[in-house]
């Protein structure tokens, strides 16, 4: 009787331990996605505040960019949801490297106007994102940030830009959209006259919807329009 006493309460305390340790087990897994959440977050959302872009920002990135990780590799990002899939599987499979991914530069942003302005540094970007003069971000801080960091709209291809010496092109898609503006200003200097999409155009909401934009007003109306809804 007293074997049996005893084995069933070295049953018992063996299946607590083993709770116990599940348990622990349990905690650390959702403890790790929450921190590398919180690291995603927090990258994203110093990207796009230090150019005041995306939907609560004066300004949209245009896709493709490349980003460097603090381990020297790299990785081209088509869109803010590919860009937090990307940060999301670097940082599960370096928990331990420390800093953060940075923009490598230059990169191209639209603004407000249809211009599309070329980005040689860390510095000119913040310069930009202070001469846009809105504060889209003063309410959006980096928790819960990805529900925020997203583009008000997209660019619909094919499309034409305006160049100040009279030509147009007409890019296909947003790669060539990026050489055509990079190799205007190769050649022409970086403080040579920004090139300027040409009116009318069309833009994609993220749920699938479009509108057209006839003007640099309509354009600065649906953009001011969409940062205004959240």
């Amino acid at each position: 009787m007293r074997n049996s006493v005893f084995t069933s309460l070295m049953m018992l305390a063996l299946m607590a331990i083993s709770l116990f340790m599940s348990c622990e087990k349990d905690s650390d897994i959702t403890s790790s996605v929450v921190d590398i959440d919180n690291f995603v977050d927090s990258t994203m959302y110093d990207m796009q505040r230090d150019a005041n872009c995306g939907k609560h920002g004066c300004y949209e990135l245009v896709f493709p960019i490349i980003i460097a990780f603090p381990d020297s590799t790299t990785a081209e990002v088509e869109s803010y949801e590919n860009l937090r899939e990307t940060l999301y599987t670097w940082k599960e499979g370096n928990p331990e490297v420390e800093g953060r991914p940075q923009l490598t530069f230059p990169i191209e942003v639209l603004d407000e106007d249809g211009e599309i302005i070329s980005v040689g540094s860390l510095d000119e970007l913040k310069e930009i994102g202070r001469l846009c003069g809105r504060k889209f971000f003063r309410q959006n801080g980096p928790k819960g940030h990805r529900n925020r960091a997203k583009a008000c709209f997209k660019l619909v291809f094919p499309l034409s830009i305006a160049f100040a010496d009279g030509t147009t092109s007409e890019a296909a898609d947003r790669g060539e959209l990026k050489r055509l503006v990079r190799a205007w200003f190769e050649a022409n200097g970086r403080d040579a006259d920004r090139p300027e999409v040409v009116f009318p155009v069309t833009v994609e909401y993220e749920d699938g919807s479009t509108a057209v934009a006839n003007s640099k007003e309509e354009l600065r109306a649906l953009k001011e329009e969409c940062a205004s809804d959240d």
